[in-house]
């Protein structure tokens, strides 16, 4: 009965995934045919009585609208950030090459599972193949904005410097291979081959993480605690960049305190979710290199950590609205007109890694189970 209701539930990830995959894909490539072959997404023409809209800038749970009146230094680069950037053709083809190579082989691995396969085929190089791709394909795109175009632009948006947005960038393409590397310790094992390299990748992929994601967050962390306390303007992070929250344009001190405030206590939760998740994928490497792959406490862990990013993503959103209210209150300028919106644009939204974290769990204990002897 156990086992019955397993598949179900397997079968039921399978299905909301590859449902996402489509919606993701379909939706990308409406955008891509309004732009190419519908004549643009925005409209060209500036009107005299319209100060023009290019387009908005994510932070969090809101976004600030980007026209030629707050963020271009003149007409001429506002018609020239209106066309589409030159890229050159080859990186076109190698992006989008590596994407669908990812969809694919994301595919397969999910028709395996639904066949009940994954175990008894090398299925696991198609989760390295995925993950490894995602995190190319992203680092590829994060590197180009390293520098940041400030030339042209006014405000915030001429102080933007590049932020590193290491969750979004490699945090999918890191629960790929974490589980790939996983499912081929198993594949190895199983047929009674050596898993020396695969332990080592491993506990290597422990360090890194560990490294990587707790210094970002003490980093980040450090930041906005001293912003509480600097007469400097805060930085605020949008996407991969790092805009100003201008003091200047405050109503008055006492309320821009209040904002830096409340965004710290609202973002809090996501630094404690934050650290339970990564704290239980850097134990289920190293027990997963000691062999110990679906055990209770394993499971315990992703089905706490799963819960505390759910928990925190809902705390953070609900947070947003007022956050919203406050920054309209409390500014003039680009910030006294923000606008809600859900948090899953960033790409590091936490609901998001609860879901992979889950969908981890459910298919470890497909495996056989094991547990720490003596």
């Amino acid at each position: 009965m156990g086992a019955d209701n397993l598949q179900k539930k397997l079968h039921l990830i399978n299905f909301t995934v590859r449902a996402l995959m489509i919606a993701f894909f379909l939706f990308w490539a409406a955008q891509l045919f309004a732009l190419y072959f519908g004549g643009g997404i925005r409209d060209t023409e500036v009107q005299p009585d319209s100060s023009g809209f290019y387009g908005h800038n994510y932070c969090g749970t809101f976004f600030i609208n980007m026209t030629r009146d707050n963020s271009f230094a003149d007409e001429e680069s506002y018609l020239n950030a209106l066309q589409p950037a030159d890229t050159p053709i080859v990186q076109d083809i190698l992006l989008n090459t590596a994407a669908a190579a990812t969809v694919i082989s994301l595919l397969i691995f999910l028709n395996r599972a639904d066949k009940q396969t994954v175990h008894k085929k090398r299925t696991a190089w198609l989760l390295l193949l995925s993950g490894s791709l995602y995190a190319a394909g992203n680092t590829f795109v994060e590197s180009e904005r390293l520098t940041p175009q400030t030339e042209g632009f006014k405000g915030i948006m001429a102080t933007q410097s590049y932020y590193p947005q290491l969750y979004a960038v490699y945090g999918t393409a890191l629960t790929m291979i974490v589980y790939g590397l996983i499912l081929l310790y198993y594949e190895q094992s199983s047929r009674g081959r050596s898993v020396a390299g695969v332990q080592r990748a491993l506990k290597f992929g422990a360090w890194i993480t560990g490294i990587a994601a707790f210094g970002f967050m003490l980093w980040r962390f450090a930041e906005r605690c001293c912003e509480l306390f600097s007469e400097d303007n805060a930085r605020l992070p949008f996407y991969s960049v790092f805009l100003d929250l201008p003091r200047s344009e405050a109503v008055s001190d006492s309320a821009y305190t209040k904002v830096l405030v409340f965004r710290f206590v609202k973002d809090l939760p996501v630094f404690a979710a934050s650290a339970i998740a990564v704290t239980a994928l850097i134990k289920l490497m190293y027990s997963a290199a000691d062999g110990q792959i679906n055990t209770a406490e394993n499971r315990r862990r992703l089905k706490l950590s799963a819960f505390a990013l759910a928990v925190s993503s809902v705390i953070f959103n609900l947070l947003g609205l007022v956050e919203v209210n406050m920054l309209n209150e409390s500014f003039t300028g680009i910030y006294g007109d923000v606008t809600y919106t859900i948090g899953i644009r960033s790409g590091c939204e936490p609901m998001l890694y609860a879901f992979l974290l889950i969908i981890i769990e459910l298919y470890i204990r497909v495996m056989p189970q094991t547990e720490k002897s003596g």
